[in-house]
């Protein structure tokens, strides 16, 4: 039986949230979700997800902050981000940080959706050639 991907979705905005998370599930995703920077750090090393979507702006823990301590305690690159930020103008800074993607809100569903997809295959290709 094949294993469900699971995505670690990052956000609090509860509405966004919630629709990107049942979009997901009905793609057949196995969806986690955080509300706050830290609790998605918690997650993400906990769950080891096979995809993160972070928001940038987030309480207790910003998303920057909470995508640099991932990339410390994980590795950097070795699980795809894709940044959902209203923030155009900070991509060049979290391309340094190595992230897979970056969505600006208000997104399109279906184009997030092509961006997960197509992450994963990536992830999945270098993961075959190691």
């Amino acid at each position: 039986m094949a294993q469900t991907t699971k995505i670690l979705l990052a956000d609090d905005e509860a509405q966004l949230a919630l629709a990107v998370k049942i979009r997901l599930q009905s793609k057949g995703y196995e969806v986690i979700t955080a509300t706050d920077g830290r609790a998605a750090l918690a997650l993400a090393l906990q769950e080891k997800p096979d995809l993160i979507l972070l928001d940038v702006m987030m309480p207790v823990l910003d998303g920057y902050s909470c995508l640099r301590e991932i990339n410390t305690k994980l590795g950097r690159g070795k699980v795809p981000i894709i940044i959902l930020t209203a923030r155009d103008r900070m991509k060049d800074l979290f391309e340094l940080e190595g992230i897979e993607d970056y969505v600006v809100k208000p997104f399109d569903h279906e184009d997030l959706m092509v961006r997960i997809e197509r992450a994963l295959k990536r992830r999945a290709a270098k993961a075959a050639s190691a």
